[in-house]
């Protein structure tokens, strides 16, 4: 009688979480079960391990696979964020230093899910240096609305995620492994994870969507080149993916000094001699401070010839990216966040051969010097590559591109454009988790003053400014019916591979002669040549750039 009670509890368990709205739903996944939460009408299982804690001798090392449990794991809080500095108003709720126990994923379901839903996997930004999953722009309400499932991946960070000094790549050679880029390995190990486990919460392994923002948009475009990644994802979306030559591990490539004479620079700041040292150090130790970030010793991800094999812009162009349908963009003001560590413009055009009276001519009606330089390079590294990238998928699969220049009312006078970030609480549905917009409409007189006032503030004590963070209103028609039409367009897109959604504006495929980008702002829903000589202009000399590097070994 005890069994066949055991049977019924058992049997009704999983066809109440298959079917039904439970506070305390239980998935089983190839590690041991998880009992979730339910939140915003979405069941969230949180702080899921999907490789090993990389701690003591797996510091530095790839993500080996995640550890079983027995009984029932708690999934409904979030775990700890990979080790970070703290910056002021931008890392709130991180709970930091964070924890190396880090490599956990979060799913979010619709609380009535069926079977075989598409899955979207978001790479967070923050220039592979900060941030984290549990950040609450993240939440993904309005897309799990429209019927698909997100997963949302922290990954190793800084120098713990990006590392290559010459006695760790003499020791991963030795053990046949590959070096340096842990972050991204860590990304694939995710992935590799959705695939074996994203059924038991009713996703398909088989209609996977990358999608990230900055850092974890640049993420998505190496992930399309990475052999490593191949079959592990059937559609990708990057946010604002700046393309920025990408280092060499042993070589210099570019002009950028190689990632192991930034590491050694690295290890005496810090007094250490060996990698038994470094493994036994303290994490807080490790972590490098903004200040350091911006002075350069944080190499960033670098060509290792095995996770990365190059940079995407010429491999694009050569038609080596992964066969799935692409999705890129970029926002108004994306380089607002570049602001502090900018070249100034004189030596800017220098390093990319421009011609300063052709950039008087092209930029003459830039009204505010202080974001000229800015512009100039937005131009280069988002606005052009966006172009390029999204042309470079014609024959390979469907390639879209589109513009983000929406701001709520209130705010919009003050700002030169959309800035970095302020596009990804539209898509999620978070309005109502992100800093509010004033009640009254702020002025736009002295834009120049405002953001120098931004940038003095930041290099002095390192705050990151409010204006730098999303701001919306969540009352607003305005901000809710845009809302409700990127987090459609995003949906569909994972859904078909088409962001094409009834009630909005035609979005054709991309093509750098048509040059039709859906655009995401007030008024038309579409833009034809956006800024067209300007970024004509940066993107022949982005392509030369890498012509160039390419051509300079064999002469």
């Amino acid at each position: 009688m005890k069994k066949i009670i055991s049977l019924i509890v058992l049997f009704g368990a999983f066809t109440l979480n298959a079917h039904a709205v439970i506070d305390k739903p239980i998935v089983q996944v190839e590690n041991g079960r998880l009992q979730g939460a339910v939140e915003y009408n979405m069941q969230a299982f949180k702080n899921i391990p999907y490789a090993a804690p990389p701690v003591g001798d797996l510091r530095w090392r790839p993500p080996q696979p995640a550890l079983s449990w027995t009984g029932t794991r708690d999934a409904s809080q979030f775990g700890d964020s990979c080790p970070q500095p703290l910056i002021k108003n931008l890392s709130a709720g991180l709970a930091l230093p964070g924890n190396e126990d880090c490599l956990k994923l979060n799913v979010y379901a619709p609380s009535n899910y069926g079977k075989k839903l598409p899955v979207m996997v978001w790479f967070h930004g923050g220039g592979l240096f900060v941030d984290g999953a549990k950040d609450p722009q993240f939440t993904p309400i309005n897309l799990v609305k429209n019927g698909v499932i997100v997963v949302t991946v922290d990954y190793r960070l800084g120098s713990l995620g990006f590392f290559a000094p010459k006695e760790l790549i003499e020791e991963a050679k030795a053990k046949g492994e590959p070096v340096g880029n842990y972050g991204t390995m860590d990304q694939i190990a995710s992935l590799k994870w959705v695939k074996k486990n994203i059924q038991a919460f009713g996703g398909d392994p088989d209609n996977v969507t990358i999608f990230g923002q900055s850092a974890g948009a640049r993420s998505v475009t190496w992930l399309m080149v990475s052999d490593a990644a191949k079959g592990l994802f059937h559609k990708a979306i990057a946010e604002s993916a700046q393309q920025s030559p990408l280092r060499g591990m042993i070589d210099k490539r570019f002009g950028l000094t190689p990632e192991v004479d930034v590491d050694a620079k690295y290890m005496a700041a810090i007094g250490a001699k060996s990698l038994a040292e470094l493994r036994k150090m303290p994490v807080q130790k490790l972590v490098l401070n903004g200040a350091a970030f911006y002075a350069g010793e944080f190499g960033g991800p670098f060509v290792d010839g095995q996770i990365l094999k190059g940079d995407p812009i010429p491999l694009f162009a050569a038609g080596k990216q992964a066969k799935v349908p692409f999705m890129i963009g970029t926002n108004s003001f994306d380089s607002d966040f570049m602001l502090p560590g900018e070249p100034s413009l004189e030596v800017f055009l220098k390093q990319v051969h421009e011609d300063p009276k052709i950039i008087d001519q092209l930029y003459a009606d830039v009204q505010d010097k202080c974001i000229l330089n800015s512009f100039v390079i937005q131009d280069l590294m988002y606005r052009a590559s966006t172009k390029l990238l999204a042309n470079s998928m014609n024959g390979v699969a469907p390639g879209y591109a589109y513009y983000f220049d929406y701001l709520t009312k209130n705010i919009r006078p003050a700002f030169p454009g959309a800035p970095h970030t302020f596009e990804i609480t539209y898509v999620f549905g978070s309005l109502g988790l992100m800093p509010q917009a004033p009640k009254y409409v702020e002025s736009g007189v002295d834009q120049c003053a405002r953001i120098e006032k931004d940038i003095a503030k930041f290099k002095q004590e390192h705050v990151w400014p409010k204006d730098w963070y999303p701001i919306v209103d969540k009352n607003s028609p305005q901000d809710q019916a845009m809302t409700e039409k990127m987090s459609a367009s995003w949906a569909a897109f994972a859904k078909t591979g088409n962001p094409n959604v009834t009630g909005q504006a035609n979005w054709p495929i991309y093509n750098l002669n048509a040059d039709v980008m859906r655009n995401f702002s007030y008024g038309d829903e579409t833009i034809t040549g956006l800024l067209k000589d300007r970024v004509a202009y940066q993107a022949l000399h982005l392509r030369e750039i890498y012509v160039l590097e390419d051509l300079k070994d064999k002469f």
